[in-house]
């Protein structure tokens, strides 16, 4: 199976987006783009799964002939154009010698000057399979590379850059391999029937972990690419169309059943120039109608190259007494494509900002080209210009470095008096064939990538990204504390000289509190993240006491420039009291001496223009996330315990609604990092130190209504994202109902509940406003459909429901243009709110349950003043 992704950073700075001449060309670039291109390394990387047929295939394909000639005549034996060194846990002797006569085979097909290491493993794993095997880990704009977004598996990134990047002593490539498998380790290929040939195998894993593999998953029938960017292989995938789905995004967006048939549709190849032009074809991929984890789109296809095909050792199983001992000519002729055959165009933007620090000087840039084939030397550009592209001035100066001699170095000196300032530019060069590379790389979409360099003195101070990770207290009988975790970067590679904490408990200061750099929360490493930690001992607080705060952060710069966040005032932490613990709670809003009885952050009880009373409005529209991950929290905590009723009729949450925030990607759930902002209704058993939801998470897509809303109105946001302009209404206020046993809380305990609203670092919108609160109170009593003369008639058909549809039908006695068509369980909880149109006094619809399981659920029609309810009945 192919694990999941971990993303982690690694470099000061990332080059930034220039479109091709004659296009628009992007600026500096924001604040959160330069975070999310922060995210240049992945671990805990996915591997591939080799599995295996007890058929007996009786097939032998030799080595590659100059191998072969080699290892019969030692003195005709070519020297290994890549070294490859192997770390073996568990083998047997024989186990041993197989494997490296695999690893000698790949030694001669691949050249690398950088030792590239294989931690390989002698495991038991599970009946049919053979082994598993992945790069460790996977590095994105990494020197010299040409797909500026693509994450190259680090053997590759190596080849490419010339020189380590993971450290001496950590292996490029993992590998499993099954102890418990009727193994053939005999060098000859003359596998017996019955047994699995070593050396096919290992050939094979070797290959996934020098870079063939990817990150395309699905999840039921959707499917995305499982990162923050495709792996440079997927940048070949087309269908038969010849549509890349990595620029087809449109058509095949992520998160999508149109992406996920592509995958499953079995017509997907790989093409490259270099294995076009050698091989004259495309290589089938193999993508089965059921998408498999460990096989599917990382294997060439099994039927297209069977058996005794030379380029049948990538496909997804071995049979018995199947020995191939080459990767054939399509997978050498796509590792080109893959960049293991190519031209390295080698600059380090971070070592020239650093030798320049802040002194006017003139500026060498230097480049290194180093080449598997012939360099043009005469091709080699330097592309540079003074500030940013924009969408009217697109011009660059072209001019030609000097070679440095006879070595691979050139070498172009801008005067200090043109250089003041910003400098954006990049470099190429073409080899004999024609190829062109640059440095930095290009997206895939064509888009050529720029270096930006600052020359003078140092007059920007840093920026902060904070957003507080708490804003209250409750109790102070224990200890508590405040967790402080803040993005402080700066413009220059000499950083950041020191950040801070400046905080008074009721006016009175108290001792700066130091922030320490670390590169790691959660797994997740990060190259500007400072923390710590505001404690506060137990009893050491009062209720209604105000812990205020600043965070200041000073450059290395001569100047020491100096930022403060917030830029005025200061953050706030307050130490709030709780009333009497109560079995109910009921609050209209209407009453302004209620809005004390809760406690807000980015809320407040207020009668927007066009309402008609007031409520508990977040602000509209929502700002985006804005912490050291671009994340932001908004809550509102009623100060009154509730005590949890033990009857489910009773334990209940309800209010009227309206919720017009980002909607998550189709089919993303709660939790799913494609579900994006959202509003949840959480509880909390130790007076707000942690929480829980008491129901999921939910956005505008909870409503038809609401989705509609939201999608109606929308303009560009500072980041290029569409934020929804839409304005709640009175109209869109609609019931939410929440039971509150079934949830992490049992009947007894006392519980605080908060209202939060969470937003990322992209499109926003209105936001969400809350009226009408009933916590563990009665609802009034329906109007059953069995009061047809106060009311009316209304009926639901077929009953019980066999293949999900089912029609609703009512006649009223008051003519309406709509109905809220609530869908209910059997404990009360809502699971479904449509919108039916009426037609005078008549509903007519068809509605769909087919995603609800067997059960009986309740129907509730609220038309106008009239409210009916029908039972249903699913049954399969």
């Amino acid at each position: 199976m192919i694990t999941g992704l971990l993303l982690v950073s690694l470099l000061f700075c990332a080059p930034v987006l220039a479109q091709e001449a004659g296009a628009r060309r992007a600026a500096a670039p924001t604040a959160y783009q330069q975070f999310a291109r922060q995210m240049h390394v992945i671990s805990s990387v996915p591997k591939t799964i080799c599995y295996k047929t007890e058929q007996n295939a009786f097939t032998k394909i030799l080595p590659p002939d100059a191998f072969v000639k080699g290892r019969r005549n030692p003195k005709a034996r070519q020297a290994p154009t890549a070294q490859i060194l192997v770390t073996y846990t568990g083998f047997t002797p024989e186990a041993q010698a197989a494997f490296q006569y695999a690893v000698d085979i790949w030694a001669q097909l691949i050249v690398s000057p950088v030792p590239i290491r294989i931690q390989a493993n002698w495991v038991t794993q599970n009946p049919g399979v053979l082994g598993s095997a992945g790069p460790t880990t996977y590095l994105r704009s990494s020197d010299g590379t040409q797909k500026s977004d693509g994450f190259y598996a680090i053997a590759l990134a190596e080849k490419i850059a010339r020189r380590e990047l993971n450290g001496s002593d950590q292996a490029d490539i993992n590998a499993d391999f099954n102890r418990n498998n009727n193994w053939y380790y005999g060098l000859d290929g003359k596998t017996p029937a019955g047994q699995t040939d070593l050396v096919t195998v290992v050939l094979h894993e070797i290959g996934h972990g020098l870079g063939f593999i990817g990150f395309y998953r699905t999840t039921g029938d959707r499917a995305s690419i499982d990162g923050a960017s495709p792996a440079v292989y997927d940048y070949f995938i087309e269908n038969g169309q010849g549509q890349r789905l990595v620029t087809a995004t449109t058509a095949y967006p992520s998160n999508s059943n149109a992406l996920y048939r592509q995958l499953t549709g079995n017509n997907l190849f790989l093409n490259g120039p270099v294995m076009r032009q050698r091989t004259g074809q495309r290589a089938k991929l193999f993508a089965p109608s059921t998408f498999d984890l460990g096989s599917s789109v990382y294997h060439l296809d099994e039927s297209t190259y069977p058996r005794r095909d030379t380029n049948s050792l990538m496909t997804p199983q071995l049979a018995n007494a199947e020995a191939i001992h080459s990767p054939g000519p399509l997978v050498l002729n796509f590792f080109s494509d893959m960049e293991w055959k190519t031209t390295s165009v080698l600059h380090d933007n971070n070592a020239l900002a650093s030798a320049l620090g802040e002194d006017l000087k003139d500026v060498d840039f230097r480049v290194r080209i180093v080449s598997d084939t012939t360099v043009n030397t005469a091709s080699v550009r330097l592309f540079y210009r003074k500030g940013p592209p924009t969408a009217r001035d697109t011009t660059f100066t072209a001019v030609t470095p000097t070679r440095i001699g006879t070595t691979d170095e050139y070498s172009y000196v801008l005067p200090a008096a043109q250089a003041q300032g910003e400098v954006w530019y990049y470099f190429q060069a073409q080899d004999a064939s024609g190829r062109t590379f640059s440095n930095p790389g290009k997206q895939a979409t064509g888009l050529q990538t720029l270096h930006r360099l600052i020359v003078g003195p140092d007059v920007i101070p840093p920026t902060i990204q904070y957003s507080p990770a708490k804003n209250f207290i409750f109790t102070t009988a224990v200890a508590d504390s405040l967790p402080i975790y803040v993005d402080v970067s700066d413009d220059r590679p000499a950083g950041i000289d020191t950040a801070y904490v400046e905080y008074q408990i009721n006016g009175q200061p108290r001792p700066a509190l130091p922030l320490r750099y670390t590169t790691s929360i959660g797994g997740v490493r990060y190259d500007s993240l400072y923390v710590n930690r505001l404690q506060f001992p137990a009893n050491s607080l009062n209720p209604g006491d105000r812990i205020t705060y600043r965070i200041v952060a000073r450059d290395s710069s001569r100047a020491r420039n100096q930022t403060v966040s917030p830029a005025t005032g200061f953050y706030e932490l307050a130490v709030v009291p709780l009333q009497a613990v109560q079995d109910r709670y009921v609050n209209d809003f209407n009453q302004t001496t209620t809005a004390s009885d809760f406690v807000s952050f980015g809320f407040s009880v207020t009668q927007p223009a066009g309402f008609t009373n007031p409520a508990m409005h977040s602000e509209h529209p929502y700002r985006n996330g804005t912490s050291f991950n671009f994340e932001s929290n908004y809550e509102t905590v009623l100060r009154t315990p509730i005590r949890i009723m033990s009857n489910p009729d009773s334990a209940v949450i309800r209010f009227d609604e309206v919720v017009l925030v980002e909607p998550g990607e189709d089919g993303s759930t709660f939790g799913n990092a494609n579900f994006f902002d959202y509003v949840v209704v959480e509880g909390s058993n130790n007076n707000g130190q942690t929480w829980q939801p008491i129901t999921a998470g939910y956005d505008s897509r909870s409503n038809p209504d609401w989705l509609a809303a939201y999608n109606q109105n929308s303009a560009n946001g500072s980041e290029g994202e569409q934020n929804s302009t839409t304005v709640g209404t009175l109209g869109l206020f609609k019931p939410r109902v929440i039971p509150i046993l079934g949830s992490p809380f049992r009947p007894g305990e006392q519980i605080l509940i908060r209202f939060r609203l969470f937003a990322d670092q992209l499109s926003h919108g209105w936001g969400w406003a809350i009226d009408n609160l009933r916590i563990q109170v009665p609802p009034p009593p329906p109007v059953l459909a069995n009061e047809p003369i106060s009311a009316g008639r209304f009926t639901v058909y077929p009953n019980p429901i066999s293949n999900g549809l089912t029609r609703v039908e009512a006649e009223l006695v008051k003519p309406v243009a709509e109905a809220g068509l609530t869908i209910a369980g059997s404990t009360g909880q809502t699971l479904r709110q449509l919108t039916l149109k009426g037609s005078g006094t008549k509903l007519n619809e068809q509605i769909d349950l087919s995603q609800l399981p067997t059960g009986l659920y309740f129907l509730k029609l609220k038309a106008g003043d009239a409210v009916l309810t029908q039972k249903v009945i699913i049954a399969r």
